[in-house]
């Protein structure tokens, strides 16, 4: 298993690393050495689609054959790597990886190419404790297109988790160093296909039903972590619309994840990232929410084309809002301050010690899953009964209340199976039904923002306040049906 932290260098940043890293307690000297690595995938890409890579490097007279496997979040990979005796892949070796060899049958060729010089130096920060830290610099290439590289990586050779978290944070006292969610590989496909990055929805973990307390929360936070890095890619150089919905959903999800396992973390450790969630989030909440109005909400008030003319001036002024809560978010997630939160809560979520430091943190999840459940429940309880369809407000308290069920339930579902399914679609829809309302009372809000000093956007604020009016309407009475099957719905826990 592959344990790695990844971080995007500047030149003046990686000359700072470098000089460090001769001050820190290390086995032998720097050493910078040239690589040439071949990345190899069948000719419709199975490798990369079953989450393999498969490559091969030179270094001076020597070849190395590696595979990877991405598993249990953010930072751990499965690894296996032979020696073999050209730049070509052996097959043979191959057959020593589950699955791997079967999705081979096609033959491989060559997709893409990196040309790295890496210095690297092994660090032994404590006793037990081993690390290598390596700065690389150099081109990926795939055909004409290339793009540069320039990244430190830490990777955990002995010792436990959150010591190369620990590693992370102390090397960020020395430089700016900006965590990065793009391997290599992801690089050369993306140039190899001519795409920006792409948003990743959430990743589902699987949870053995002997799982204690502590190693469910550490593996759920991994996974959510690594929803967060695999969409900053997007947010900054791709799909940055969709990027920046998934962010939130997974700063939403982590935010869900302190509530549900809040009995047994420490307090004050918790509260502080739950604060530093709730900023993050609200920065690209506010990105997210122009990217609905203009998208959906906008469109869907339109009646006429009258509509249309009346609306544009507002629509342009939202066009500019957009425009720079994007501009704000893409500045949250490559500052100093998100990479210090993602080391963290990544040390703190694995450090038994730091994270539960009562004695339910060995106690098995399944034991202990129906009270975190019960909980919950018993807020959407008190929430559905005093909501009022004539006060929004109550209704959005149920929708945050309802939304953090649903995602324990998603979490859990592996402990129970199919005994959860109806249940997480009642509230499934129940959800749906509320956003849709919430997208409503948004445009509202935001409509009201933009013609706030502005009198030459009234005319188009009446128009769309007459028309999201009766879409609200309509709205609420539509959430009588799924809110009468959530009431009727037994717990399955």
């Amino acid at each position: 298993m592959e344990t790695e932290l990844k971080f995007s260098l500047s030149p003046e940043t990686r000359a700072r690393i470098e000089r460090h890293a001769g001050a820190l307690p290390v086995d032998g000297g720097l050493s910078t050495e040239a690589q040439s690595t071949t990345y190899f995938d069948t000719p419709r890409r199975k490798l990369r689609k079953a989450g393999f890579s498969l490559r091969v490097r030179q270094s001076a007279d020597k070849f190395v054959q590696t595979v990877k496997l991405a598993s249990n979040g953010a930072f751990h990979r499965q690894e296996w790597e032979w020696p073999v005796a050209s730049d070509e892949p052996d097959l043979r070796r191959l057959a020593e990886v589950p699955k791997l060899r079967a999705l081979c049958k096609e033959g491989l060729e060559p997709v893409f190419r990196t040309d790295i010089d890496r210095t690297r130096v092994e660090l032994l920060p404590a006793s037990g404790t081993r690390m290598e830290l390596a700065v690389d610099v150099g081109t990926v290439k795939a055909g004409d297109a290339s793009e540069s590289v320039s990244e430190l990586e830490l990777e955990l050779k002995d010792g436990e988790v959150d010591s190369l978290f620990r590693l992370g944070l102390d090397l960020l006292e020395v430089a700016p160093l900006v965590i990065s969610g793009e391997s290599k590989a992801q690089r050369g496909y993306r140039l190899r296909d001519g795409t920006r990055p792409a948003a990743h929805k959430p990743n589902r973990v699987t949870l053995h039903r002997t799982v204690c307390v502590q190693e469910a929360f550490a593996r759920l936070s991994d996974a959510l972590l690594d929803g967060l890095l695999a969409n900053q890619p997007a947010v900054l150089r791709g799909d940055e619309g969709e990027g920046i919905h998934q962010m939130r959903i997974g700063i939403r999800r982590l935010r869900s994840l302190l509530a549900l396992f809040e009995p047994f973390l420490e307090s004050h450790a918790a509260a502080r990232f739950a604060d530093e969630l709730r900023r993050l989030g609200q920065v690209l909440g506010v990105a997210r929410d122009w990217d609905v109005f203009l998208a959906e909400s906008l469109p869907a008030v339109i009646v006429t084309a009258a509509d249309l003319k009346t609306i544009e001036p507002l629509r342009a002024a939202a066009v500019e809002r957009r425009h720079a809560a994007h501009q704000a978010a893409k500045k949250a997630v490559q500052e100093p301050s998100f990479t210090r939160f993602m080391l963290a809560f990544g040390a703190w979520s694995h450090s038994v010690e730091a994270t539960m430091p009562n004695r339910f943190g060995a106690r098995r999840l399944k034991e202990m899953a129906p009270a975190m459940l019960d909980k919950l429940a018993r807020k959407v309880r008190k929430r559905r009964a005093a909501s009022d369809p004539d006060e929004l407000e109550t209704l959005h308290a149920l929708r945050k209340s309802a939304k953090k069920l649903r995602y324990a339930i998603e979490y859990f579902d592996s402990l129970y199976g199919a005994e959860s399914g109806r249940y997480y679609k009642r509230y499934a829809t129940l959800q749906k039904r509320l956003g849709e309302l919430n997208d409503l009372v948004t445009l509202q809000r935001l409509s009201e923002e933009l013609a706030a000093d502005r009198l030459e956007l009234v005319p188009a604020l009446a128009v769309l306040e007459n028309r999201s009016g009766a879409l609200v309407g309509q709205a609420v009475d539509h959430l009588d049906k799924p809110l009468a099957r959530v009431q009727r719905e037994k717990p399955f826990w």
